[in-house]
């Protein structure tokens, strides 16, 4: 008994190895570009955790409703549709957000440091008394559907104490 090789013909051939890559191909820029939204870190608002120059990756996917202390997110500014936010949640709907000599209140609590990274050691300018103009903010409450936005690098950053609270529907991205 001999076994006859059967030959395959190339249109098979090429079909089995196509087909597989390119359903892969575009899975990959599905995910890349509907799912995965690649950020270049422009400024130092986030710094430092974030460094300029830096990449990462930000999803649309997510439901508001699960958005939490410490997530950060990209929103729209209210100021200008043109330009983007980036800064970390500290505020949900109905809470009260402080600032007194740069230690963040929630709810006359105050927050975990570990929430935010260590502080910039660059040079800033003083106002007359001697502190910094984002050391200290008056008590302000989260309006329903809104989120308060704190960026890592309070000296330079741009965020809700500028802006106040980010509604939700400006949110348009979480990092992933």
């Amino acid at each position: 008994m001999s076994m006859s090789k059967q030959k395959i013909p190339l249109k098979t051939k090429l079909i089995a190895i196509l087909l597989p890559m390119g359903i892969g191909l575009t899975f990959a820029l599905f995910v890349k570009y509907k799912v995965l939204l690649p950020v270049s870190i422009s400024n130092g608002y986030m710094e430092p955790s974030f460094k300029q120059g830096e990449t990462k990756y930000f999803t649309r996917w997510f439901r508001k409703d699960n958005l939490g202390i410490g997530d950060v997110v990209i929103a729209v500014s209210p100021s200008d549709p043109n330009s983007y936010v980036m800064a970390r949640i500290i505020g949900k709907p109905g809470d009260s957000i402080s600032i007194q000599k740069r230690f963040v209140f929630r709810n006359g609590t105050i927050l975990d440091p570990a929430l935010f990274p260590e502080p910039s050691t660059q040079t800033i300018p003083l106002i007359p008394q001697g502190k910094t103009e984002h050391d200290d903010m008056k008590e302000v409450t989260v309006p329903e559907k809104s989120f308060f936005l704190l960026a890592d690098n309070r000296e330079i950053g741009v965020d809700s104490r500028t802006l106040g609270p980010i509604q939700e529907s400006q949110i348009f991205a979480v990092l992933w």
